[in-house]
């Protein structure tokens, strides 16, 4: 980061606001004692005097001028935020109006420190004459500060009455006055002008000269310093702290030294969090945060184990059973059966054939104009390409007459889901033709629900050979539904759900080819979820997730953009033996694991965004074609809007999260980790069970 926010004034005020801290309590508590105009001999007043903060200081007669007394004033605050304003007056933080606006307050609060004495008057000139003469009074703020600040010294001086008056008003600081100047503008010019000289650059960049000068003022003044003299240079060391510490906070803030500080923090808790749930589950639950160890378990381990995914994930995927939650016999079983449905089904490479059809047809619609009339009008007409306009990119979507797999031809716009929502399709030829009103009021943007259906139609037609009709509608809701229950924002509508089930069982299944595999079989929970959870309802739901991290970072390829923005919030794994990376023990042996993909968002170390070992990403090829499509073809196009109406995501990054979703989330967590709530068994047949009671 460079600018303003350069490492180096992080140095300079991460050191200069503990240098400056220890100059001013040796003014407030050292120099009335020894360096005051009158006092013995530094090293006689310091051995004479009571020790500071105790009740004999308070009654000596140089307290007033001392901390305790100070702070007990109030006056502080009028120093202090002066001070701070300061620093973010430089940096624009709230533009012209917000400036003026603090400023105004700052102004406030000074005149109301001026009916106390005249210190800040004689503080304001020579700061701001100093800055005058080096050069740094150069936006409109600082010279209405420069005005404000000659003005008053005129107005104090009309106020007394008389010259004597005001001249008696003055006197007190006749002397100091010209030696602060002097500092302020060879501190300002040195800081201006000398800041990368090799010999002195660093004494002015970071401040040293300030301190070392000020020192000199406080001790090495004739005859000692006055009183009044002591509180002027006391209250130039306070807003001189502050300024230095807003500054610091302003840098820091913008080196997101306070995102990761919080961030460690909530990983902190995390961590204790998960300790207290181990202890009462009985188990030994780790939350590894390094992601070359998080690789190293996922390759050592295929079982999930006894945490949150057990307890939260499988009751919310019911009446499904996801291959990405169970465990043991099951999820072997069940795996076994998911190869046998994909050696039934076209090759893999085919999802990206039609997901680069469809994202066509779908970009089609965006861009044409001519396809736009020609859907809007209620007639019967053959569809063609449009010619290309030198005014807006117009994608070309005329494909060959490839015959699908399962009969009938892809890449027909008029057979694209997004066309078809208000209509139907009738195959005429090697055309389309769309006899139905599309509503002209479409929406202008590809939308979180544009998406999903894209995904959902890409399956659809790879497992099935059919177009998307108006009644799949139901199962883009569905997995609406199931996306904001897995992410344990709010129950889902079981009815929503099992008309989901029932049209993919009674429907696609059943009047495809895939029926012969397992017949009626089909209708239990352990085979009708091979279909709808690894090919519907989670692409559906993890498809937009990674959308939306490609639109959030434009500049990243699509797996690293996965990774700052990764579909699953959490990955678990039991390990039965010791885990060692790089020769030594990073976890131990009958642990169960816990990871937070987005502790892993800014690692260096490359860990495999689709899962590694034996539960990795059993569909990562048909997956990869949908995701390179729409990151090929639609990321940068105007339009391209994959956060609006996303929700549900799991990570937040919705950026919506009602009082009734934080409830739920406690109220379904909170039991699991506090041992009173959860699954109670991981026994096949009760899972199964479950399940299918969940359609009734």
């Amino acid at each position: 980061m460079g600018g303003y926010f350069t490492s180096d004034r992080a140095a300079k005020y991460g050191w200069g606001v503990p240098r400056l801290a220890l100059v001013t309590l040796f003014a407030f508590e050292i120099v009335p004692r020894a360096f005051l105009a009158g006092s013995p001999a530094p090293v006689d007043a310091l051995v004479s005097t009571p020790p500071p903060f105790t009740a004999k200081a308070a009654a000596a007669p140089f307290a007033p001028l001392t901390l305790v007394p100070y702070v007990q004033s109030m006056r502080w605050i009028a120093h202090a935020y002066t001070g701070s304003i300061g620093a973010g007056v430089n940096v624009q933080v709230l533009g012209l109006l917000g400036n003026l606006a603090i400023m105004a307050v700052a102004g406030g609060l000074c005149l109301w420190d001026l009916t106390k004495d005249i210190s800040l008057v004689v503080y304001f000139l020579k700061t701001f004459c100093g800055d005058q003469l080096a050069g740094k009074l150069d936006t409109a703020e600082w010279k209405l500060v420069l005005a404000f600040t000659f003005a008053l010294p005129l107005a104090l001086w009309g106020a007394a009455g008389a010259n004597e008056a005001a001249f008696a008003m003055f006197l007190p600081y006749a002397r100091i006055a010209p030696v602060l100047f002097a500092i302020q503008a060879v501190c300002e010019f040195g800081d201006a002008h000398l800041e990368y000289h090799p010999l002195i650059g660093k004494f002015f960049r970071h401040r040293y000269g300030f301190e070392a000068f000020t020192l000199c003022a406080l001790t090495m003044m004739p005859g000692g310093v006055t009183a009044p003299e002591l509180r002027v240079v006391q209250f130039d060391l306070v807003v001189c702290l502050f300024y230095r510490v807003a500054n610091l906070a302003i840098i820091l803030h913008k080196q997101g030294f306070v995102v990761a500080g919080l961030a460690h923090l909530a990983v902190t808790i995390r961590k204790v969090c998960f300790r207290v749930f181990g202890m009462l589950s009985g188990q030994r639950i780790v939350n590894v945060t390094n992601a070359e160890v998080a690789t190293a378990v996922m390759r050592a381990s295929d079982v999930k184990g006894d945490a949150l995914e057990r307890h939260v994930a499988t009751p919310a995927w019911r009446p499904l059973l996801s291959l990405e939650s169970v465990d043991h016999d099951l999820y072997a079983n069940m795996l076994r059966d998911f190869h046998a449905v994909v050696k039934a089904c076209p090759p893999p490479q085919r999802v990206g054939e039609i997901a680069r059809t469809k994202v066509d047809e779908l970009m089609y619609r965006k861009y044409s104009e001519e396809a736009e009339e020609e859907l809007s009008a209620t007639v019967s007409s053959t569809v063609s390409s449009p010619p290309s306009s030198p005014e807006r990119p117009v994608v070309d979507v005329t494909l060959a007459d490839s015959p699908h797999p399962h009969g009938g031809k892809g890449g027909d716009v008029g057979k694209c889901p997004f066309m078809q929502m208000r209509g139907t399709t009738k195959p005429s030829g090697g055309a389309s033709t769309v006899s139905s009103t599309v509503s002209s009021n479409a929406s202008p943007v590809i939308d979180a629900d544009d998406v999903a259906r894209l995904s959902l139609s890409v399956f659809i037609e790879y497992l099935f050979g059919r177009e998307w009709e108006p009644k799949f509608e139901t199962l883009l809701a569905a997995s609406w539904e199931w996306r904001k229950e897995i992410a344990v924002r709010g129950r889902a509508d079981p009815g929503v759900k099992k008309a989901a089930v029932e049209l993919v069982v009674d429907d696609l299944i059943k009047n495809s080819h895939l029926w012969e595999l397992f017949g009626e079989k089909w209708r239990e929970p352990r085979y009708y979820s091979l279909i709808m959870q690894p090919f519907l309802v989670s692409p559906a739901i993890n498809v937009g997730d990674i959308a939306v991290a490609m639109k959030a970072h434009p500049d990243l390829a699509l797996e690293p953009a996965m990774r700052r923005m990764h579909p699953f919030p959490i990955f678990e794994r039991w390990v039965d033996k010791d885990v060692v990376v790089k020769g030594r023990i990073a976890v131990r042996a009958d642990t169960q694991v816990i990871m937070f993909t987005s502790d892993f968002a800014n690692s260096k170390h490359l860990w495999p965004a689709f899962g590694t070992g034996p539960r990795a990403c059993a569909g990562t090829s048909m997956a990869l074609g949908v995701l390179n499509a729409i990151h090929q073809k639609m990321l940068g196009r105007p339009g391209f809007e994959p956060e609006r109406g996303h929700r549900f995501s799991g990570r937040n990054n919705d950026g919506v999260t009602s009082l009734a979703e934080v409830w739920y989330f406690a109220k379904t967590v909170l039991p699991v980790v506090f041992g009173f709530g959860g699954e109670k068994t991981t026994e096949a047949a009760a899972l199964e069970r479950a399940a299918a009671a969940a359609l009734e």
